[in-house]
C-alpha cells in the first residue's frame, strides 16, 4: 500500500443500455485484447454477452466508476466454482487510466462487498499475462491451480464483515 493514494471507486450494475460505453472501454484497452489473443468485441458481441449475463442469476457485471464517469468493467459469478465462493472473469481498467489504483481500489471494494456472503475470491488470469499474475498476487491472492494454456487461477480467503 505504501506510496498508493487512496482512491474511491463505485460500481454500477451493467444494463443492456450500457453496451455502448462497455464497447468504448474495450476499444480503449487494445493491449488486454492483444495479449489474450481476441480482437476487440464489437458492439455487437457486446449486446450479446451482457444478454447472456442477464440470463445467468449468479453473474454480475458492473462498469467501474471514479469521479463520476465509467473507468472500468467487472465481471464475475457468485457460488462458483464451489456455493461458498465467487469468481473474477473480469477486471479490466481503461488503458489510460492504468497504473493508478482503481484496479486496487475496485477489487477491494468487490471483496469488501461480498465478505459475509462467500469465504473465498478466485481471480481468473487469461492468457500470459504477468502483470495481472503480479497484481493478484500483490493483493494478497495466491496462485491454485493452471486451468490449461491459457487460463490460471488465484485464490484469496475473505473476511466476514
Amino acid at each position: 500500500m505504501e506510496g498508493m493514494r487512496l482512491v474511491s471507486v463505485h460500481f454500477r450494475p451493467l444494463t443492456l443500455e450500457d453496451a455502448p460505453l462497455v464497447h468504448a472501454l474495450y476499444r480503449e484497452s487494445p493491449a488486454y485484447f492483444a495479449l489474450i489473443g481476441m480482437e476487440i468485441p464489437a458492439l455487437e458481441d457486446v449486446v450479446r454477452e451482457i444478454s447472456a449475463l442477464a440470463q445467468d442469476p449468479r453473474r454480475r457485471a458492473c462498469l467501474i466508476q471514479a469521479h463520476g464517469e465509467p473507468v472500468g468493467y467487472l465481471d464475475y459469478k457468485l457460488h462458483y466454482p464451489e456455493e461458498d465462493a465467487a469468481t473474477l472473469s473480469l477486471l479490466l481498467i481503461r488503458e489510460n487510466l492504468q497504473g493508478n489504483g482503481l484496479g486496487q481500489a475496485a477489487l477491494a471494494h468487490l471483496e469488501e462487498a461480498l465478505a459475509g456472503s462467500v469465504r473465498r475470491l478466485y481471480a481468473v488470469v487469461y492468457g500470459q499475462n504477468p502483470r495481472a499474475r503480479r497484481f493478484f498476487q500483490a493483493q494478497g491472492y495466491r496462485f491454485v491451480k493452471d486451468g490449461g494454456p491459457p487460463l490460471a487461477w488465484y485464490a484469496k480467503e475473505l473476511k466476514a464483515p
